[in-house]
C-alpha cells in the first residue's frame, strides 16, 4: 500500500511514526512521496525518520496517479482542494482537522468519497482515547438518560504559540482558534451524543489578529439539547473540560478521568481499562485494507464546520444563526445531513 505524506511540518512527523510502527508490525506500507510546498521540511522529515524510498515533491497534483492514500497536513483552507482532488483521482484521504473551512465544502467532499467509495478519514485523536470512548459509550447506552445541556472548556496557549504564524491569518487558517484546536471539542459533543448542530450564537475576541481567540459558543443541538463552549485563547498553558447533564444525572470528563453522578447521588469513576488506546492513522490504514469500519468518518467534519461558520456568521450579524438559514443561502440540501 502506498500512502504518501501532503504537508510536512510538526504533525507530519506523528503520523509518519505511526506508518513505520505498522511497518513494523509487518504492514506492507510504502511512503513514496513527501509534498511541500517548503521543500527544506520535506527534506528534514525523510532525514529524520529515515525514508530512503520517500520522493521529496513541491506540488501534490503530480503524485496523485502513483499513490492509493494521501495523508494531508496542510494549512486548514488547503485541505479542500487537495481533498477533492485527491478522491477524484481515486486516492483515498487522511485529512488533519478541520476536514475543510466552509460547509458547501463539506458537503461536496463527503458526497465525492460517498460516490467513489473511498475512505476520506479525519484526524480526531479521542475517538482513540479510552476516557472518551467510555464516556461515548455510557451517554450512547443511556447512563445519564436524554442528555440535556453539555458544557465544555478550552484553555489554550494559542493566541500566543502560534503569533506571527499562518494559524493567525483567514487566508491560511480560515479561522482561529475554534476553528483550529475548537474542532476537537465540538465533535466530542456531537460524537458522544450522537445529536446534530441546530443553530448557533457566539460572541468573539480577536485580540490584535483577524482571527478568534476568544469565544463564547452556545449552541442549540437536536432534541433541544443546548451546548455552552468557552474558548480560551490566552490561556497560561492547557485546560480541558467537558460535562454531560442528562435526565439521570451528570458525567465530567476531565481527561483521563471520567465521572459520573447519579440523580440519587451515587458517585463513580468510569472503568476505562476495557478500552484500548489507538491511533487515528491506524484506523486509517486498517480502514483502507477492510480490517475495520472508519470510526473518524468525514460526517463530523461536517457538522463541526457547520458550527463553526454559523458562530463567525453570528458574530457578525449579532443574532443567531440556523444551519438551516446557511444551508439555503449556499443551495445546500439541509434535510440531507441535519434531520433524523
Amino acid at each position: 500500500m502506498r500512502i504518501s505524506v501532503i504537508g510536512c511540518g510538526n504533525v507530519a512527523h506523528a503520523h509518519v511514526k505511526d506508518l513505520l510502527t505498522l511497518r513494523a508490525r509487518g504492514y506492507e506500507i510504502e511512503i513514496p512521496f513527501l509534498v511541500d510546498v517548503n521543500r527544506e521540511k520535506a527534506l528534514k522529515l525523510k532525514e529524520k525518520w529515515n525514508l530512503e524510498e520517500a520522493e521529496v515533491v513541491e506540488d501534490y497534483r503530480l503524485i496523485l496517479d502513483r499513490t492509493d492514500a494521501v495523508i494531508i497536513c496542510t494549512p486548514h483552507t488547503l485541505h479542500y482542494e487537495q481533498i477533492l482532488n485527491s478522491l477524484k483521482r481515486d486516492v483515498s484521504v487522511f485529512v488533519e482537522k478541520p476536514m475543510v473551512c466552509r460547509l458547501e465544502h463539506a458537503y461536496t467532499v463527503v458526497e465525492e468519497a460517498e460516490k467513489r467509495g473511498l475512505v476520506l478519514e479525519i484526524g480526531f485523536q479521542r475517538h482513540f482515547i479510552p476516557c472518551f470512548m467510555a464516556a461515548r459509550d455510557f451517554i450512547r447506552g443511556g447512563g445519564i438518560g436524554n442528555i440535556r445541556i453539555i458544557s465544555m472548556i478550552l484553555g489554550q496557549k494559542w493566541y500566543r504559540n502560534f503569533r506571527g504564524t499562518w494559524r493567525h491569518t483567514l487566508a491560511l487558517g480560515g479561522g482561529g482558534e475554534l476553528l483550529d484546536s475548537g474542532s476537537h471539542f465540538l465533535d466530542v459533543a456531537l460524537w458522544t451524543t450522537g445529536l446534530k448542530p441546530v443553530r448557533v450564537f457566539a460572541l468573539i475576541d480577536r485580540y490584535d489578529t483577524e482571527v478568534d481567540i476568544n469565544t463564547g459558543l452556545v449552541a442549540e443541538l437536536s432534541n433541544g439539547t443546548i451546548l455552552n463552549f468557552t474558548v480560551a485563547g490566552d490561556d497560561p498553558s492547557w485546560y480541558e473540560l467537558e460535562i454531560f447533564w442528562g435526565d439521570e444525572g451528570r458525567l465530567t470528563l476531565k481527561p483521563p478521568e471520567v465521572m459520573v453522578l447519579k440523580r440519587d447521588c451515587e458517585k463513580y469513576e468510569l472503568d476505562t481499562s476495557k478500552y484500548s488506546s489507538s491511533r487515528p492513522v491506524f484506523n486509517f490504514v486498517d480502514v483502507l485494507l477492510g480490517k475495520d469500519v472508519n470510526r473518524c468518518p468525514p460526517i463530523y467534519g461536517l457538522y463541526v464546520i457547520a458550527i463553526v461558520e454559523a458562530a463567525y456568521r453570528s458574530y457578525e450579524l449579532n443574532r443567531p444563526v440556523n444551519i438551516k438559514e446557511i444551508c439555503e443561502e449556499k443551495g445546500l440540501d439541509y434535510y440531507k445531513f441535519f434531520t433524523e
